[in-house]
């Protein structure tokens, strides 16, 4: 019983690299720039997505460049809790007004992420000395 218990994780392991491997190599040319390149044809801000590319590789530590089509969950591995922890950070790092109550649920892919961020209101702070 134990062996098997010890195959299937070992089993689960190789296929998991395996996985991660092959979508490294699929991604190979996916930067930073042409994440946020591709995204800025269509009207998204430069700023967060450079900075929703990055938070995700370097925080999140997702081993492979993301695409906006990526499920936060399914592909890059991301709990509940780890994505609403992702939308604050992201939020308050560009200054943007953190609503958990407003947002719509649930954030599935890269792309709604970046949308949530880019249509949540600036942070304004008043001249007030």
């Amino acid at each position: 019983m134990l062996a098997a218990i010890v195959l299937c994780a070992v089993l689960l392991r190789v296929s998991a690299w395996a996985r991660e491997t092959a979508i490294r190599r699929k991604r190979r040319g996916v930067t930073q720039q042409t994440f946020t390149a591709q995204l800025e044809q269509y009207g998204f801000d430069p700023v967060i997505t450079s900075a929703t590319f990055r938070y995700l590789r370097e925080v999140q530590l997702v081993p492979f460049p993301v695409l906006p089509g990526d499920d936060l969950d399914k592909d890059l591995g991301l709990s509940p809790e780890e994505i609403e922890q992702t939308v604050r950070d992201l939020s308050i790092g560009l200054r943007r007004r953190y609503s958990p109550g407003l947002q719509p649920l649930p954030l599935v892919t890269v792309e709604d992420l970046i949308r949530l961020l880019q249509a949540s209101p600036r942070v304004v702070r008043s001249g007030v000395a």
